[in-house]
């Protein structure tokens, strides 16, 4: 008998049982080989390559909120640029809407020649309007602009002349003291006071306007087309 197994064996007939099959030997019920274990290595690999995924999930994750933040982060700079530009766009409109605007020069005034006037003290018609106010009285640019010239000037006695924005130039004449000389001013910044020097009979303020520093215009009539009524 023993030799027949061993002759079985070696031809191939008889087969080792594999692992998790079943095994029918005769009179035998069946039997199922059990799996292999894992080892303790293939255990940790598995837990390794499991935290591995995971962390690679909340990396991705990460990742992406962190982009979705600094995407909110630039869209606020974003605005805020908007913001201060708009802001100071307004600014500047509104700076350069006072620097144009135009007012009467003085106040506690009345009107005592008018454009155009004749009379002994003008060797032809008035160029200007005759405002005649205490001696001392303040007064002011009627608009924004350059001072081109501040000092004597023989009949207008001390004067000064500013020219605006659009070249229009406004004189001030016989004024007892000045104020500024040279540079810019504002509407309503003082720039001399109100004097008698030059020919004149009394204190007052020789007003002239002159569009494009040309011939003199009616100053009533031009200031009331930009909202001043002397």
């Amino acid at each position: 008998m023993g030799s027949v197994a061993v002759a079985a064996a070696a031809s191939g007939a008889l087969t080792m049982p594999q692992a998790g099959a079943t095994d029918y030997r005769a009179g035998e019920s069946p039997v199922t080989t059990p799996e292999r274990p894992q080892s303790p290595s293939e255990a940790a690999r598995g837990a390794l390559d499991t935290v591995v995924a995971a962390q690679q999930s909340l990396d991705a994750e990460s990742s992406e909120n962190a982009k979705a933040a600094v995407a909110v982060e630039v869209r606020k700079e974003q605005e805020r640029v908007e913001r201060e530009r708009q802001d100071a766009a307004e600014r500047a409109a509104r700076a350069a809407r006072d620097a144009n605007r135009w007012i009467v020069p003085l106040s506690g005034y009345r009107i005592t020649a008018g454009f155009g006037s004749g009379g002994r003290l003008w060797s032809s018609s008035h160029t200007g309007v005759d405002l005649a106010a205490p001696h001392g009285t303040a007064v002011h640019a009627a608009s924004g602009g350059k001072v081109i010239s501040a000092g004597w000037d023989g009949a207008y006695g001390n004067k000064i002349v500013i020219r605006h924005a659009d070249g229009t130039e406004t004189w001030y004449a016989h004024l007892s003291r000045m104020v500024v000389r040279s540079g810019t001013v504002v509407p309503g910044q003082q720039i001399g006071n109100v004097g008698s020097t030059g020919n004149s009979t009394g204190p007052h303020l020789h007003l002239e306007v002159r569009p494009g520093g040309g011939n003199p215009v009616n100053p009533r009539s031009w200031l009331a087309e930009r909202g001043v009524n002397l």
